[in-house]
């Protein structure tokens, strides 16, 4: 919306200052609305002690710790398992050049086979050539000493036999050697290709080893977190437990008070008409606003759906609490619920008997005695933080005949 704004102030002309003044002022609800959000979430809190805040802040920390290393563990376990395969890869491929290499040997131990062999017959040869006389100098002689043509087609097919193998005894040695060197070649790169794949085979071993070593670290956290997680559940589960008795002892003891008020009201209370209900109260603090409203909510630590029975007023330690309408101060208590406590009976309006609780008054905070008569608007506490509470307010509670009603309806 800002950005929005500053292209308009741009381009927008004489326009500029009106759209300025909407969008601000969409930005101020905007903000307002979420300050009412934090703080309704805040009191909500408020229904619940500090123990238990703490145990159920204690438990959502071990989950997402839990979740946060079950999410590592399981990225790590991913990790491990490519790496496994890449390594299972590296291994095939690695023993095909192994087998390679080995095979590879062997064709060279038979090409030096083929050499050696080849150069032993050229030497026989060159041998024979020195014994016997060069192959085509005898047959020249023989030539010579024929005496028919028989003798001399003869003598020719022989010397061109001797001549023939002479030459297929080189050119064997010769292809023999061009063969060694190549097999040499394949035995160098077999080597070399050896030497990279076990050195990456050794590199990956090492991540391999690495990742394992992760997988267990983060499993030995999953596990420790589990067992915090337990605990602090357990942890949690106890203080709910004992909250939950304390708030049904305290709302029993409210009951009885609140019995006590009907059956007086029931034997000395005159009846006292107006022409409406509707905003017959002043507000119990001025200048401020509601954080909290009355109404039916998820509780955000219980998770149950119940009613948030009276309003959460804006009210800074020490702010003035004021009486909503000429009544009697009838009791006051200290709960570890609701902290320090005031009724107010307001008398019997319209056939109906009311009364107003103020809560979490701190200590030494009431301004008027059991027992006394106030009038409208008069300080008759201030506002604290004591019992289940997050920060000084006011919790606002009317009760007509008995029941907690919206305060809304009474209050101007």
């Amino acid at each position: 919306m800002i950005a929005a704004t500053l292209a308009a102030t741009a381009v927008g002309g004489l326009s500029v200052p009106m759209a300025h003044a909407a969008d601000h002022h969409a930005l101020k609800q905007k903000q307002k609305q979420a300050q009412a959000h934090v703080a309704t979430v805040k009191s909500d809190l408020d229904d619940s002690s500090a123990a238990l805040q703490q145990a159920t802040k204690t438990l959502n920390d071990a989950k997402a710790k839990l979740a946060t290393a079950q999410a590592h563990l399981a990225e790590v376990n991913g990790q491990l398992a490519t790496a496994q395969q890449v390594e299972a890869q590296l291994q095939s491929q690695l023993q095909a050049s192994q087998a390679a290499l080995t095979q590879a040997k062997s064709d060279l131990a038979a090409g030096q086979d083929a050499v050696t062999k080849g150069r032993d017959a050229v030497k026989q040869t060159v041998l024979s050539t020195y014994t016997q006389g060069d192959p085509t100098l005898l047959e020249v002689g023989q030539l010579m000493k024929a005496t028919t043509p028989a003798d001399i087609v003869r003598q020719l097919n022989y010397g061109h036999v001797v001549a023939t193998a002479e030459t297929n005894t080189y050119d064997q040695l010769k292809a023999a050697e061009v063969v060694l060197e190549v097999r040499k070649q394949k035995l160098a790169d077999a080597t070399a290709q050896v030497a990279t794949q076990e050195k990456a085979a050794a590199d990956h071993l090492v991540q391999v080893q690495d990742l394992q070593q992760q997988a267990a670290a983060a499993a030995t956290a999953v596990q420790g977190l589990v067992t915090q997680a337990t605990a602090a559940q357990a942890q949690a589960k106890q203080v709910k437990k004992r909250d939950q008795k304390a708030l049904d002892q305290a709302r029993k003891k409210e009951q009885r008070i609140t019995q006590q008020i009907l059956a007086a009201a029931a034997k000395h209370h005159r009846n006292r008409n107006v022409a409406s209900t509707s905003g017959m109260f002043v507000k119990p603090v001025a200048h401020t606003y509601i954080t909290s409203p009355y109404g039916w909510r998820i509780h955000p630590i219980y998770h149950y759906w119940g009613l948030h029975d009276g309003d959460d007023f804006h009210a800074p330690c020490g702010t003035p609490e004021l009486a909503v309408g000429p009544g009697k101060v009838v009791s006051e208590y200290y709960s570890s619920v609701w902290g320090n406590r005031l009724y107010l009976d307001l008398g019997t309006i319209n056939g109906a008997q009311y009364t107003a609780i103020y809560n979490h008054i701190p200590d030494g905070g009431y301004k008027a005695k059991v027992g006394q008569v106030v009038a409208e608007g008069q300080t008759i506490a201030v506002a604290g933080t004591t019992g289940w509470s997050t920060g000084c307010h006011l919790h606002f509670t009317i009760m007509k005949n008995g029941t907690a009603i919206d305060p809304m309806t009474v209050l101007r």
